[in-house]
Parts: C-alpha cells; sequence; structure tokens
C-alpha cells in the first residue's frame, strides 16, 4: 500500500464504529524504516493534531482505520516532530533524489508500506510526467544507501534504484 493511498481514509473508533477524523499524514522512523503512526488533525479552530501510533490499531482496511480505543490517541505537535521522526507530508513527499555525481535524478512520490510487517519498504520516485508514462517510476529500498537531509534525499549508491516495471514501454514486451 502507498502512503497516499491512506491519506483522508476515515479512522474508526473500534467501540462506537464512527467515524472520529481522517488521516492527516504517516510519520515514519528516521533511523529505522518503521511505521511509527498517524496523525490526525482535530476538530477545533487551532490546527491541533492527535496520533495514534501503528501499535495502537486494530485493522487498516481499505475502507479507513480501525482504533483499538479512541483514548490511545496522543498528542502531536509538528514543531516537535523530531522526536517521533519523518512526516511523510512535510518531510518526504516532493523531495528530490540527487545521485552520487549530484545530478537531480527525480522527485519523490510516494512511500511503498508493508502494513503486515509494520515497515515502509522503499521511495517511489518519478523523473517527470512523460517518463513515468514511457518507463514507470522507480523504486529506491528503504533501509540503506541514502540520507534523506532538509533539502534532499541523496543517495550514496546509484545501485539502489530499482525500475518497478510499468510504463508504456514495458507494455509490449
Amino acid at each position: 500500500m502507498r502512503c497516499s493511498e491512506i491519506i483522508d481514509k476515515p479512522i474508526f473508533n473500534n467501540e462506537e464504529k464512527e467515524s472520529f477524523s481522517t488521516v492527516y499524514d504517516v510519520i515514519l522512523s528516521e533511523n529505522t524504516n518503521r511505521i511509527i503512526g498517524f496523525t490526525w488533525k482535530k476538530k477545533i479552530l487551532k490546527k491541533q493534531f492527535g496520533i495514534i501510533l501503528l501499535d495502537d490499531l486494530l485493522l487498516i482496511g481499505r475502507d479507513g482505520l480501525y482504533v483499538k480505543n479512541n483514548k490511545l490517541s496522543k498528542e502531536f505537535d509538528y514543531n516537535n516532530r523530531f522526536i517521533f521522526g519523518l512526516s511523510y507530508i512535510h518531510d518526504i513527499l516532493n523531495k528530490i533524489v540527487v545521485n552520487t555525481d549530484n545530478e537531480v535524478i527525480g522527485i519523490v512520490r510516494d512511500i511503498i508500506l508493508d502494513l503486515n510487517k509494520g515497515l515502509y519498504t522503499s521511495f517511489e520516485f518519478s523523473e517527470g510526467y512523460i517518463d513515468d508514462l514511457i518507463n514507470g517510476r522507480k523504486l529506491i529500498a528503504a533501509g540503506l544507501g541514502y540520507k534523506i537531509d532538509s533539502e534532499a534525499l541523496l543517495l550514496y549508491d546509484n545501485s539502489a534504484i530499482q525500475p518497478q516495471g510499468k510504463g508504456l514501454l514495458n507494455m509490449n514486451k
């Protein structure tokens, strides 16, 4: 599943089976490739957020996320998010990808998640819309071989890039 598929999904309280909010963001560990949790906006005038840790979820389905108990949600402050890890929306989405020769080779468009294991497995990046159609997007395996800073995702090893196998050129094979 992709991060973009989880954003805006409803969050249900398992006890009342009612949606109390929608997923705003996915928070990822900076040091490992673990999924930490999912943030949601509180319905008040100020922008305040809560976080539901992955361990506090009962089920992640096509129709939404089911929380064991809505009291498990914790306060979340984006100004202090370094305590939690990386934000999909603020730290990773649309970040440029730079290869070992210091050339811009694309932009991060999504992250592939393995929800059963609680891990993010790869970054999906694009060289542009036309290249997406012709060749398809490419993947960078999560783990070693890159560094994420405030400006870019910097590759240490160009062999970390894997073609995804989608695109018009691959349809003829």
